[in-house]
């Protein structure tokens, strides 16, 4: 009785992030097999959209170290500061985010359809877990505002010099973003 009660006890341990992967079975036909089933991985993205606006700040790193310290006179420095290197916005709904970005000079390009489809998948849930770990502050001159129906559905800060990224608006398990290949690839895709 007590095996059984472990192994039960295993296999709930086991299965308890089965969410995280669709399998699903497809029936394939080739020349050589009549039927074959074949199972394929779907992992879920983090955020359901029909458009990506992506924002940049191109600013030095004295400069953005200056913003930081507070040694730079700019209007509502502490949200800017925020932006680059905290938690603002704290949530989707924050009014006027986008606008905030914009008057403190990010540039806004929205993506084309044809890199829409490369950074979703890029934002997707992995199968491993990222295993590099940030050993600078994260500074993000890079964020994605992800819009369905022009309503932010999420939103993703980056910093590609220490692969640290945050997210806003997911409840999809984002533990393996952030391998430095990939981040390589989003940044080619952007710049």
């Amino acid at each position: 009785m007590k095996r059984l009660l472990l192994i039960l006890i295993v296999i709930f341990i086991s299965c308890k992030d089965s969410d995280k992967i669709v399998v699903k079975k497809e029936k394939v036909v080739d020349d050589f097999h009549d039927v074959e089933w074949i199972e394929r991985k779907e992992f879920k993205p983090f955020f359901t959209s029909d458009k990506i606006d992506h924002y940049y700040l191109k600013i030095s790193d004295n400069s953005l170290l200056n913003v930081l310290k507070g040694d730079t006179i700019v209007k509502d420095q502490r949200k800017l500061s925020m932006i680059l290197s905290g938690y603002y916005p704290d949530s989707i709904s924050r009014p006027n985010f986008e606008y905030d970005l914009l008057r403190y000079n990010f540039v806004k390009t929205e993506l084309s359809n044809e890199k829409k489809k490369e950074v979703e998948k890029i934002f997707t849930q992995k199968d491993s877990i990222q295993m590099t770990f940030s050993g600078c502050i994260p500074m993000y001159r890079d964020i994605f505002v992800f819009k369905t129906n022009d309503s932010i559905t999420g939103i993703a800060k980056v910093c590609f010099g220490c692969g640290v990224a945050h997210f806003y608006g997911t409840k999809v398990d984002t533990e393996g973003f952030g391998i430095r290949s990939e981040l390589k690839k989003l940044e080619k895709i952007i710049r």
